[in-house]
């Protein structure tokens, strides 16, 4: 599949890059099905674009390489939802939000998206837990991160 988004220009996506959000997105609700595409190799960032209007798109960090006490935990019933059981391939990522200038990133850690990988079907997920939905995370340590993942 090929989109074309304002953001990245041409965007060469296979079917194993594509889930279904069945509720959509909060305030994204029409959109339904997304692009999921690393930012580059060993890198704790992912772009989460949307097929029908590729203008959209989110970022996401892999929040285990930043945060050592971060931990997902689902319910029952959120785990039911997202037809996760122990052996079913999962991925967790957390929105970030980085403002212009700004010296740090703000991550969501309450509402992390859960993606199924072997159904291709995910979901914002608001955890029990006492996080955060603004947590600071200084750029510096996104920089440090990055720069160790890459040597």
């Amino acid at each position: 599949m090929r989109l074309f988004s304002p953001a990245f220009g041409e965007i060469e996506a296979d079917e194993s890059q594509i889930f279904s959000f069945p509720e959509g997105l909060p305030g994204f609700i029409h959109l339904k099905k997304f692009v999921l595409i690393r930012h580059r190799d060993n890198s704790p960032f992912f772009f989460l674009i949307a097929v029908e209007e590729p203008e959209i798109y989110f970022i996401l960090l892999e929040p285990s390489q930043l945060l050592n006490d971060y931990h997902v935990e689902l319910s029952g019933e959120q785990q039911g939802l997202m037809h996760l059981s122990e052996e079913t391939p999962a991925l967790s990522l957390n929105i970030v939000r980085i403002p212009p200038e700004a010296q740090e990133m703000i991550i969501n850690l309450k509402a992390p998206v859960v993606f199924n990988l072997q159904e291709k079907i995910a979901r914002q997920i608001i955890l029990d837990a006492e996080y955060p939905v603004r947590y600071p995370i200084p750029l510096s340590k996104v920089k440090e991160q990055a720069d160790a993942g890459t040597k």
